[in-house]
């Protein structure tokens, strides 16, 4: 299944791997052990975290994954991809098609999340606004953010993107913010309590401790389907080098196979997934911020982890006019695995 001819997984290969599960299905030698990089412990990654936080259903599709988190350095993540260091890495969308764009040899196996962003700005901040409110039209929330202090992941992510997305609703750009990247939440917390910035766009729910004490305000949900513009976005995937998916290519199904049932067991059971999830991954976080945060966590994954085109070229179009870069190497059929573009 190489790059140049991206072969597809044909039925008889995915028959195969059924029988073969099936066949082993609770034998613990049917196990595949993957090497699984995130490039953050946050809720966008939720789908995937569940493999640790409820083993057992990745286990039904011989998969047992081993997550190494990377501390939200994402070309960490990556290069950990390229040395081998990990299988997979589930990382920002626009990071994966510059990295194939400069010349990387993987592709995404598996689309996730989709715009999961949340603009929390500081309370005694807000009040310097002039009267314009949280409950205020969304256009004019956003005009009240011109020249304000926000903090995010940098130029050409997927955040980045949708912060410039966003204040094209007000007719303005991220160049009309004071704007800097940061990708520490607990320092983004403490900026904003400390008056040191405005606010901060991040994964909804990371920032909820402000929110809960009432230090923060919840200014733009992006993930609560506030911005109809930044929707369609594909947020984060999973990739893989080509050579790990020609030879892998049963691995690849049953991980593809797994990422899918837990889209539909999250929707279908969030309570259950909100708990286990935050208690192994999560537990000093405060209950309520944390249930604010993730009411919108089980709706926002792509069902089947795949994509339609329209999407990708839409994420493509938005990074090229904000990195003024081509992506004629990243395009919808040369980055994306068959089994994950949307037919």
């Amino acid at each position: 299944m190489s790059a140049s001819t991206r072969t597809p997984f044909t039925k008889a290969t995915v028959l195969a791997v059924a029988s073969a599960a099936a066949l082993a299905a609770g034998a613990a030698s049917a196990q595949t052990t993957v090497k699984f990089g995130v490039a953050a412990m946050s809720t966008s990654f939720t789908t995937s975290l569940m493999a640790g936080s409820n083993p057992e259903i990745y286990a039904k599709h011989g998969i047992k994954m081993d997550i190494t988190d990377f501390r939200g350095n994402t070309n960490n993540c990556i290069a950990g991809v390229l040395s081998g260091a990990v299988d997979f890495c589930q990382v920002g969308s626009t990071s994966v098609s510059d990295a194939i764009q400069e010349g990387g040899n993987f592709r995404a196996v598996a689309i996730v999340t989709k715009p999961l962003g949340e603009i929390v700005l500081g309370a005694k901040q807000i009040a310097r606004l002039g009267g314009v409110t949280a409950k205020s039209p969304l256009v004019d929330r956003v005009k009240a953010m011109k020249g304000l202090r926000i903090t995010s992941s940098g130029q050409g992510t997927p955040h980045y993107l949708a912060l410039d997305a966003l204040m094209q609703v007000g007719g303005l750009s991220a160049n009309d913010l004071k704007f800097r990247p940061l990708f520490d939440p607990v320092a983004m917390q403490e900026s904003i309590r400390n008056d040191q910035i405005d606010g901060s766009l991040w994964t909804v729910g990371t920032l909820g401790n402000i929110l809960a004490d009432g230090t923060g305000v919840s200014w733009i949900n992006m993930a609560a389907g506030e911005v109809p513009t930044v929707s369609p976005m594909p947020y984060t995937m999973v990739i893989a080098m080509n050579p790990y998916i020609e030879k892998n290519t049963p691995t690849i199904v049953r991980m593809r196979a797994a990422l899918a049932e837990s889209v539909t067991e999250l929707a279908a059971n969030p309570a259950k997934y909100s708990a286990s999830v935050k208690a192994k991954y999560f537990p000093q976080m405060d209950q309520g911020a944390w249930d604010a945060g993730f009411k919108y966590i089980p709706t926002a994954f792509f069902p089947g982890a795949t994509v339609p085109k329209s999407a990708w070229d839409y994420m493509l179009k938005l990074q090229a006019a904000s990195t003024k870069k081509t992506y004629d190497k990243a395009t919808y059929e040369k980055a994306v695995i068959p089994e994950a573009q949307l037919k």
